[in-house]
């Protein structure tokens, strides 16, 4: 038995959306929720944090459970492959130079 939680809600779990590669935008639903936050945490919720958790709520919504090759940058949060696939290509494909900073694994 699984003991983690997926919030089904999400866009991550609709087949009918589409998953971006690249340097993800920040839905509003996200941005919206970091800003009450760290509104209502000031002053412990700095914008560092501010944007951790932003990039990492983004990959959870359209992510959430999925297999990825991604690297956090100043501008967001890159996405490199998708699925275990993609994930396996991208390893075999990619020099080890090109994948410094690069995480794999779900959200």
């Amino acid at each position: 038995m699984s003991s983690e939680i997926h919030d089904l809600s999400l866009p991550a779990h609709d087949p009918n959306v589409s998953r971006p590669r690249g340097l993800l935008s920040v839905p509003p639903e996200v941005a919206e929720a970091v800003a009450r936050e760290q509104a209502r945490m000031q002053p412990y919720f700095t914008d560092d944090y501010a944007k951790q958790a932003r990039d990492s709520m983004t990959l959870r919504y359209y992510y959430e459970g999925t297999e990825l090759a991604y690297r956090y940058t100043p501008q967001g949060v890159e996405v490199l492959a998708v699925g275990w696939e993609e994930v396996s290509k991208f390893l075999d494909e990619t020099p080890p130079e090109r994948r410094q900073g690069v995480r794999f694994g779900p959200p």
